[in-house]
This record gives C-alpha cells, sequence and structure tokens, in this order.
C-alpha cells in the first residue's frame, strides 16, 4: 500500500514542452518507467512464489519420511527433495522472478532519470530568490 502510493506521486505529475518530439520522448520513458514498476511487482511476486513452493515442498517431503529421530536422515532427506519436480519448477519460477526483477529495477531506474531530466530541463521551479532594491528599502523575496 504504501510503495503504492509513493509511485502514485510521481506518476501523477504532468509537463508541457513545446517539442513535441522531446514531449514524445519523456511520455515513451514515463511509460517504460511504469512499465518497470509493474514488472517489479509481477516478478517479486513471481520470485517470492517460487521461494514458498521450494520450501512447501521440501519440508513437506522431508517431514513425511522423517522418524524424528536422526537429523542427518532429515537433512538427507531435505536434500533428496531437490530432485523432486515441483521443488524443481518453484527453483524455476524463483529464478526468472529474480532475474525478471532486476530488470524492472534497471528500466525503472533508467527510464525514470531519462523523464525527470526532461522535466526538470523545461522550467518546472519550486522557488525562487529575488532581491528588491529600491531607494528607500532592500528585500529579499522567496516565493514557492
Amino acid at each position: 500500500m504504501l510503495l503504492a502510493f509513493v509511485f502514485t506521486s510521481s506518476f501523477s505529475q504532468q509537463i508541457v514542452i513545446a517539442d513535441h518530439e522531446l514531449m514524445s520522448e519523456y511520455e515513451r520513458d514515463m511509460k517504460l518507467k511504469k512499465a518497470g514498476v509493474t514488472g517489479i511487482v509481477v516478478f517479486g511476486v513471481t520470485w517470492l512464489a517460487g521461494e514458498l513452493i521450494c520450501v512447501t515442498e521440501q519440508n513437506l517431503y522431508a517431514n513425511d519420511r522423517w522418524d524424528g529421530n536422526d537429523v542427518k536422515e532429515y537433512a538427507r532427506l531435505s536434500n533428496e527433495a531437490t530432485k523432486l519436480p515441483s521443488y524443481k519448477r518453484g527453483m524455476a519460477m524463483g529464478i526468472v522472478g529474480c532475474v525478471g526483477t532486476g530488470v524492472s529495477i534497471f528500466l525503472t531506474a533508467k527510464y525514470g532519470t531519462k523523464a525527470r531530466r526532461i522535466r526538470d530541463s523545461h522550467g518546472d521551479v519550486v522557488g525562487s530568490l529575488s532581491m528588491n532594491i529600491s531607494p528607500l528599502d532592500a528585500s529579499l523575496v522567496l516565493t514557492f
């Protein structure tokens, strides 16, 4: 929930750029940034699901066959569980999720930075500082 709130504020900003080519590049960069954020969520869930499948299958297999006495036997059963098809499926999901999350983080960082540079180069003034001097007084003006 908090993650969605943080990213919502960065996507809600709109800028007006006179150059059509630069505006289309900005829109493309924002779409790729949004795709990266979506990828982080989707691949992150896939990664966690794969790891959960691995742990669950390994524990179920070992706990169902263990007599409760010999710890070395439990370790052998846990190692044996890594050869199960369901464990391998979970491992594949974990690897795909991990790689996909990494690529998505890269996309978000790269294209988010590019879009921010375009936006910042077109006069989004947050505050200004000026000084007024007259024969009777001098003032410092801070405007937001």
